[in-house]
């Protein structure tokens, strides 16, 4: 009997196979972005998701005036949260929503890390100090309803008021942001919205995938 033996071209070949394989599902996964956060949609308009949000006087995003802010209503797991919508290419029209987790511990923001990673792969851009007190995730995914989509998990300690204290998550639809960009003319002056306070429900018993995009 002869014995086979898998010469140097075989493995070559094994390795590009194996190569194509992985990229092809990297590119599956990132078809699969998520569009939805905390049960509200991207690309869908505050009014179709009134009841999801609290209804407040006009307010627009600091430093982007071509943008509207509405807090979240109260949910169990956050702490709080708002969405941006436009205000000029498609009015009413959602194109970010952030959620401030209630739970801050750096335990939970790794759980929420390694689940997104499991669903969406490595993420793209990692930003930090040295002293730990800011860590930062960034994925560039795709959606096939409202197209690309920024995914950005936080956490941070600190007394810096640029940033959110504890955990947060952010979603946007970096095209449909780009369309109200474009669409501005002309400066205008606002402030940002307030938080809503949100009952910090158990994370056991809401299940992780509670606090994860879809």
């Amino acid at each position: 009997m002869r014995r086979r033996f898998a010469g140097p071209g075989r493995t070559v070949l094994a390795v590009v196979l194996a190569f194509v394989l992985v990229a092809a599902a990297r590119e599956v996964r990132a078809a699969d972005g998520p569009d939805s956060l905390a049960g509200i949609k991207l690309g869908q308009t505050v009014e179709e998701q009134a009841g999801k949000l609290m209804s407040a006087e006009a307010d627009r995003a600091f430093h982007r005036p071509y943008l509207g802010v509405m807090p979240v209503a109260e949910l169990k797991g956050y702490r709080s949260g708002y969405v941006d919508y436009g205000l000029c290419a498609a009015k009413g029209r959602v194109v970010r929503i952030k959620m401030n987790y209630a739970d801050d511990s750096l335990q939970f923001f790794d759980r929420i890390l390694e689940a997104l990673k499991k669903r969406y792969g490595e993420p793209k851009e990692w930003r930090g100090n040295a002293f730990g007190t800011l860590r930062t995730w960034k994925w560039s995914l795709k959606s096939k309803d409202v197209g690309p989509v920024s995914l950005i998990l936080m956490h941070y300690v600190g007394d810096d008021g640029a940033f959110t204290d504890g955990n947060s998550i952010r979603i946007a639809a970096t095209d449909l942001v780009r369309a109200e960009e474009v669409c501005h003319s002309g400066p205008a002056d606002g402030k940002k919205g307030q938080p809503v306070p949100a009952d910090a429900g158990g994370i056991d018993a809401l299940g992780l995938d509670w606090f994860l995009p879809r």
